[in-house]
């Protein structure tokens, strides 16, 4: 499958509008007819109804190609015949998911003045890694291997990949407050790199992902059960680090409130 992002140019003026809308005339033109203004024919930027115009004329269009408007997101479009394709729509940047787009972007660039920016690698912010294809794994770390300080090669071979490691673990420290407290451990050893990040602790970040698909089905499951009481796990860790200066000590209680 294959995840393509392209911009529509000038989104805004392909848009018809429902109201009317009149201007002045512009200067530089004829100004010898002081009574005569323009009626605007299409949406224009800083106009506060060209957005949900905009919206209407691409989704009215989608609509006519056989896409559908998905119940959870307006602003996501599916097709399911003859090959599902799924469109994101985020005002004028468009993401196409699917595996055969050769042809829906052939038909988007012959109605639009598009802009194709191949593979969408960052997207609203987010950044999007190559791995769907990945093999899953079982562990949250790679097993038998110590997160040690980065050597200088090591940080010279991470930073040409160009990524903000700090951000990526913070993504994951979100999960793991969220829905995913197993990656607790995980998280806890990864951060202690933030400041000089090398390619090893990138790879074990990764591993962290390909765990995280591995396990998708994970969840946490409350249900009223009042016949099983709470119960409270501790743990310590007590000299497991091999550098004087990474010390860690490790206190951690899991409340298990339901299933």
């Amino acid at each position: 499958l294959k995840f393509e992002q392209l911009d529509i140019k000038s989104a805004f003026l392909n848009a018809p509008i429902k109201e009317d809308v009149y201007l002045m005339i512009p200067q530089g033109l004829d100004r010898d007819k002081r009574n005569v203004c323009l009626k605007l024919k299409k949406a224009i930027y800083g106009l506060k109804q060209a957005p949900l115009a905009w919206y209407c004329r691409l989704s009215t269009w989608l609509m006519k190609l056989g896409f559908k408007i998905s119940k959870a997101d307006s602003c996501v479009f599916y097709l399911e015949e003859p090959e599902p394709i799924w469109l994101f729509l985020h005002v004028d940047d468009i993401g196409i998911f699917g595996k055969h787009l050769t042809e829906l972007k052939s038909a988007i660039e012959k109605e639009f003045w598009t802009k194709m920016l191949g593979m969408a690698d960052l997207m609203l912010g987010i950044k999007i890694l190559p791995m769907l294809h990945c093999k899953p794994m079982t562990t949250p770390l790679i097993p038998n291997v110590h997160l040690e300080p980065a050597t200088e090669s090591e940080k010279l071979a991470f930073q040409l990949l160009n990524i903000n490691y700090r951000s990526a673990v913070g993504s994951l420290s979100y999960l793991s407050t969220a829905t995913r407290p197993d990656l607790s451990y995980s998280i806890s050893a990864l951060s202690q790199f933030l400041e000089n990040p090398g390619i090893t602790h990138w790879n074990s970040f990764l591993h962290v992902l390909k765990y995280l698909k591995g396990t998708s089905e994970f969840v946490l499951r409350y249900q009223k059960n009042l016949e099983k009481p709470i119960v409270a796990y501790s743990d310590a860790d007590w000299a497991s680090e091999l550098h004087e200066d990474l010390p860690l000590t490790r206190a951690n209680l899991a409340s298990i409130v339901g299933d």
